[in-house]
């Protein structure tokens, strides 16, 4: 790559300038496959970067006019991203696999700061690779019984579906297979105009109002903020229970399809909003809350499934809170597969609207998908149970990894994941809370029916 390379329009907010991390664990029984792991990784980046030059290149700001605010490129910078191996065998800061398996892997084993390249918020103290605004980078952990492989791409380049097409993309050029021209240029595609323009339909207003920032008020001298203190904790749902929590809310759905993601969903805010209605200082249950469900655009703008691009977005949907509470859970799961189904979600339109917004928007800044959120009272969750990571093996010889986990990074109040779904039908949840509502959540009868913690 000798021109800089154009990020997504989306792309621009400087808020995404953060890492989206994934933590791929494999059981190591053979030191020699131990042994031979960095050289594989490092060979299957270097090939991928040769087709994929942008790859390897890192971000920059190009300083703006006056009123404006930064424009981020991908610019040169290495032949390969960045490759980091950490001896952590008998280092007591770190799990081993037979720690990790028994707990069923918990977030709170899995320090960003210990086996990421790069923190979630670059700049810290923490993070081990060079430069903190590489676009990929991969990290190896070598743990007693284990490898805790650690791959993370910058959230301005790439949403998590187009990460994880780089990581099968990495995959295949470490087990030696190469990359077929359509994914090549699939991948190299110029971002600068992928989205559909508005024309002359109108814009969602309501949807649009939700990601402006709007000026904080200033808080008047001598009065503080009650923050309480929050906490990453992970929760499982076995295939069994997913089954049963499906069949529950097909008995009250409204409408004619629901998917378990959607009934999961359902039950997830339903009971993170119990739970915070239960606190001291809860608010009134007329209240309203929101929920920001993270939406893959592709299919709603005929853009290919496998494109590695930022294109994701946003729906909302805000109701009171003693609604939330008392709505069957079926009704929910069927107004959420609404906001989402082709045949009635405007999720196209609320894209090309966002892309539209942007574009004419000096200050990229004040355009931000969390701009409504409150985090006390409001969720911003993310799925990821249909990433298929288990079957990348990347040529290591260790088989398939036996979980994949977000990392634990800085608290981030009503902010939840759903895990890529294992093998045998489980998704876990990472969700961030303030104490008192995560105590309150892993009492709920509702949610403790389906759910087990895992911490």
């Amino acid at each position: 790559m000798e021109e800089p390379f154009n990020l997504d329009i989306i792309g621009q907010p400087p808020h995404l300038h953060i890492y989206t991390q994934l933590c791929l664990c494999f059981s190591v029984a053979d030191d020699a496959n131990r042994q031979a792991a960095a050289g594989v990784l490092a060979q299957g980046l270097e090939k991928l970067a040769q087709r994929l030059p942008w790859l390897a290149g890192k971000i920059v700001s190009i300083s703006p006019n006056e009123g404006n605010s930064e424009v981020f490129k991908i610019v040169p910078w290495a032949s390969a991203p960045p490759l980091v191996v950490r001896e952590l065998r008998g280092n007591p800061s770190a799990p081993t696999m037979e720690t990790l398996q028994n707990a069923n892997f918990p977030m709170e084993m899995l320090d960003e700061g210990i086996i990421a390249p790069y923190m979630t918020i670059p700049g810290g103290t923490a993070g081990s690779a060079p430069d903190p605004t590489a676009v990929f980078a991969v990290q190896i952990n070598h743990i007693d019984g284990g490898i805790l492989l650690t791959i993370v791409a910058h959230h301005q380049v790439m949403d998590l579906v187009g990460q994880i097409q780089v990581m099968r993309l990495l995959s295949k050029a470490c087990r030696g297979e190469g990359l077929s021209d359509a994914e090549v240029l699939i991948a190299n595609t110029d971002r600068s105009n992928i989205i559909p323009p508005l024309g002359d339909d109108p814009e969602p207003v309501r949807q649009l109002s939700r990601q402006k920032v709007k000026p904080s008020p200033l808080v008047p001298s001598g009065q503080e903020i009650d923050k309480a203190v929050s906490v990453w904790a992970s929760f499982s749902f076995s295939q069994t229970s997913l089954a049963a929590l499906k069949a529950a809310a097909l008995a009250t759905a409204t409408s004619s399809k629901i998917s378990t993601d959607d009934a999961l969903t359902a039950l997830v805010w339903q009971s993170l909003t119990r739970a915070r209605q239960r606190r001291k200082n809860s608010p009134n249950p007329e209240s309203e809350v929101t929920l920001g469900r993270a939406v893959d655009s592709r299919r709603y703008l005929g853009i290919p499934k496998e494109y590695t691009g930022m294109i994701n977005n946003m729906v909302y949907l805000t109701n009171p809170i003693q609604e939330i509470v008392n709505m069957p859970l079926g009704k929910m799961a069927s107004e959420l597969r609404l906001a989402v189904d082709p045949a009635t979600s405007q999720i196209g339109l609320y894209t090309r609207a966002l892309a539209a917004l942007l574009h004419r928007t000096p200050d990229k800044g004040v355009v931000s998908m969390g701009a409504a959120i409150k985090p006390s009272m409001d969720l911003m969750l993310s799925s990821w149970a249909g990433a298929d990571c288990y079957s990348m093996d990347f040529g290591l010889g260790l088989g398939p990894p036996v979980s994949v986990r977000r990392p634990r990074f800085y608290p981030v109040e009503g902010l939840g994941y759903l895990m890529p779904r294992h093998p045998s039908g489980q998704i876990v949840l990472a969700v961030c809370l303030g104490e008192e509502d995560m105590a309150a959540v892993r009492m709920d009868e509702e949610f403790g029916r389906y759910a087990t913690y895992i911490g």
